[in-house]
């Protein structure tokens, strides 16, 4: 029962994070565009982070198998995180919000989808192991923070009021308490396909760093820029995974 608290708890937290939208209302749009390099850039170290030394791992130990004999499923999550972008419209662009504006209603529905699904991966992570549910909720926090900015200036250019943002932005969050609820109530079920489910889940995050997130930090061609960027993603990746190695 303790780790359904926890999990649930976790996926409060990332709900929490909707109201970081209001950093565009205290820091201003110019400001929080040039913060996008380090935000980004730290949320890139942190999925690939504990996709690559935390997920992947974790599957193949408790699995027994071999990378090769499952590494389809990480393919078959990056493949299927593609097609639901592809078709459900999700948007990940932390910059320019101008050639979204006209589609607000798409991206709170595809912020449903989307956040239903990170419940689902925070509720698959602490099914397997607490530890790794911590460190899983910690990198999609760290990616939710530049998005739900970014979500908050799309509601706002499409036409909402600055309170209706944050409102709507947090209600739509909260879908990922119902992934977690979602995920342990099929917990039995699913416990057998553990350690498939968390490489598909990888798969996921690989995706959403390499195909969303890095494309944006090439957007500068400054040389500062670079360096910084390559900087953050370190440090995001150490800060994901470091501590998974003290709480074995």
């Amino acid at each position: 029962m303790s780790v359904f608290f926890s999990a649930l708890g976790a996926a409060l937290a990332e709900s929490i994070i909707s109201f970081s939208g209001a950093a565009l209302i205290i820091f201003g749009e110019e400001k929080m565009k040039r913060l996008a390099h380090f935000t980004v850039s730290f949320a890139v170290g942190a999925l690939l982070g504990v996709s690559l030394f935390e997920l992947i791992p974790e599957a193949l130990a408790s699995s027994g198998k071999t990378f090769e004999s499952l590494a389809i499923f990480i393919f078959g999550g990056i493949f299927l995180f593609f097609v639901l972008e592809k078709f459900f419209i999700w948007y990940h662009h932390h910059g320019e919000e101008s050639e979204v504006s006209s589609y607000t209603h798409l991206i709170l529905w595809g912020d449903f989808l989307h956040n239903t699904i990170d419940g689902v991966i925070i509720g698959l992570a602490f099914l397997t192991d607490v530890r790794l549910g911590f460190l899983t909720t910690a990198a999609i926090i760290f990616h939710e923070i530049p998005q739900e900015i970014s979500d908050f200036g799309v509601l706002i250019h499409g036409g909402l009021d600055k309170k209706k943002a944050l409102l709507y932005n947090f209600l739509i969050s909260l879908s990922t308490i119902f992934g977690v609820l979602l995920t342990f109530a099929v917990g039995d079920f699913l416990r057998p396909f553990l350690p498939y489910a968390l490489l598909v889940a990888a798969g996921n995050f690989i995706y959403i760093a390499v195909a969303d997130l890095m494309p944006e930090l090439h957007e500068s061609s400054s040389f500062r820029h670079g360096i910084s960027q390559i900087a953050f993603i370190i440090l995001g990746a150490i800060l994901v995974t470091v501590p998974g190695f003290f709480f074995e």
